[in-house]
């Protein structure tokens, strides 16, 4: 691993360039990781679909929502009843400020909701071999006007990506948190001047899984499908079992529970091992996560571009 990104400008939070994409291929390669096929949506010898809704902490913005205007309406309120008009007499300036800030966490805290709640359900990104080209359904979100929030498709050609891995590690209070990002990074072309980056996987603790994920998307955008392992495609409907153990899937007792059982590596066992005491938190986060993928809406490619991304 180098010291220095070979891309600029230069990713804030780079860990590690990975190979770059029009190097020689060693189709000789155990892809064998357990995980590898947690984000598969559909691949043939035509396009592989790669998911990206276990990048996103579904069901967290709604909980801390609720957290907060349960916590408002049971404490703060009653408070500001008893005491506001004398605190407002004594010291009108801190008052105000008190209600401003007040107003100010309402409005994130709204917001942290409704952007859980109209989320599509999935932002995919597909590989086209045929056309040599990506397709990354994206949805921007603004928090200073709901009105600006729109889905918008990214296409750029296979030739001008490459890839890169984010590391995001800090103290918690309690624990150090370390995650790791795959970013797709899109150049000009013939240079490696930055023109986008798109986060293909987040959230990944270890970090193991992304060498072979990026492994895999060279292997078939040069060969197709035919000299790729024989992966399992995922449980696309929303399920009230999954969603409920989203947060601690080694203890579901659905088939998808069990797959991922037989997929967990002893890191993954140590994990778990420390993350298990804490289901009072993951369940009533798993509850949110199931109402929040309900009430989401489904992605909708643009047809001209769903037709071409699926094209032969």
């Amino acid at each position: 691993m180098k010291n220095k990104s070979r891309f600029s400008p230069s990713n804030p939070r780079w860990y590690e360039d990975l190979v770059p994409r029009a190097s020689e291929i060693n189709f000789e390669e155990n892809l064998d990781s357990p995980l590898l096929d947690e984000d598969l949506n559909h691949v043939d010898n035509n396009y592989v679909e790669i998911s990206r809704t276990s990048s996103v902490l579904r069901g967290g913005g709604l909980f801390i929502g609720l957290i907060f205007f349960l916590f408002v309406g049971t404490v703060i309120f009653p408070l500001i009843a008893t005491i506001g008009l004398r605190f407002f007499t004594l010291i009108p300036l801190l008052g105000v400020f008190a209600i401003l800030m007040l107003l100010g966490t309402s409005v994130l805290a709204f917001f942290f909701i409704i952007y859980d709640c109209r989320l599509p359900v999935d932002t995919p990104v597909r590989f086209n071999r045929r056309t040599q080209k990506i397709y990354s359904y994206e949805y921007i979100a603004s928090l200073s006007s709901f009105k600006r929030w729109h889905k918008e498709v990214k296409v750029y050609d296979w030739s001008c990506v490459e890839a890169e891995i984010a590391k995001f590690s800090g103290f918690s209070g309690k624990a150090y948190i370390v995650r790791h990002e795959l970013h797709l990074v899109i150049c000009k072309p013939g240079t490696h001047e930055v023109i986008d980056r798109i986060a293909l996987k987040r959230n990944d603790v270890t970090g193991l899984t992304l060498y072979e994920r990026w492994s895999y998307l060279r292997r078939f955008m040069a060969d197709g499908a035919r000299s790729l392992p024989k992966l399992h495609v995922r449980q696309q409907e929303v399920g009230f079992m999954n969603s409920l153990f989203s947060y601690m899937p080694y203890l579901s007792p659905t088939y998808e529970g069990r797959r991922y059982r037989e997929k967990m590596r002893w890191p993954d066992y140590c994990l778990a091992l420390v993350l298990v005491w804490f289901f009072w938190l993951w369940l009533p986060l798993g509850l949110c996560h199931y109402v929040a993928m309900r009430v989401a809406p489904l992605p909708k490619w643009p047809p001209d571009i769903d037709a071409e991304s699926r094209s032969l």
